[in-house]
């Protein structure tokens, strides 16, 4: 099964996902993301308020380090 490396981009610095998680394919790692940021929503005493992140980038990349997508952190989940 393919990794996928949910990395963040946060003021124009990218913050590595060093572990990665093995999953079938790109919509498994879109999915992936999306509830994490419901997640990061519904906690924000464990992440902080939204606008200490909202304005920060998931970018999933392959094994290679290829940029697959990017996700803002303000997109609805």
């Amino acid at each position: 099964m393919p990794r996928y490396f949910l990395n963040i981009r946060r003021n124009g610095v990218l913050i590595r996902d060093g572990e990665g998680d093995a999953l079938p394919d790109l919509a498994a790692a879109r999915a992936l993301v999306l509830d994490t940021l419901r997640e990061m929503r519904r906690l924000p005493h464990v992440y902080g308020p939204p606008r200490a992140w909202q304005r920060d980038v998931f970018v999933i990349t392959d094994e290679a380090g290829g940029v697959l997508t990017e996700i803002p952190c303000d997109t609805p989940a």
